[in-house]
């Protein structure tokens, strides 16, 4: 993968990281959904260009780092919601 390469999927992570930040409501902050975008962003591309199942065209990089930004964003999202439904339900049945 080429530098250009790694830059594109930095900024697709981090306008996916903005997205997610403007959309959801959480105690995180915008630095931690740049973080989980930039890096699920750059993670599949490096997987995917190591084992030769893309090329390092702009549209594939682009495709890969939006997807992968995307999926690493709602799993955080969901860990992070199924957390609080259970300290809820622990809280409710201490009282």
């Amino acid at each position: 993968m080429t530098v250009e390469n790694y830059i594109l999927a930095a900024l697709a992570g981090f306008v996916a990281g903005w997205i997610a930040n403007a959309l959801s409501r959480n105690r995180f902050g915008f630095s931690v959904n740049l973080f989980v975008g930039v890096f699920g962003a750059i993670l599949p591309n490096l997987f995917l260009h190591d084992a030769e199942m893309i090329s390092t065209r702009f549209l594939p990089v682009l495709g890969v780092s939006l997807a992968g930004s995307v999926v690493l964003l709602i799993l955080f999202h969901i860990s992070r919601l199924t957390e609080r439904v259970r300290r809820h339900e622990r809280a409710k049945t201490r009282t």
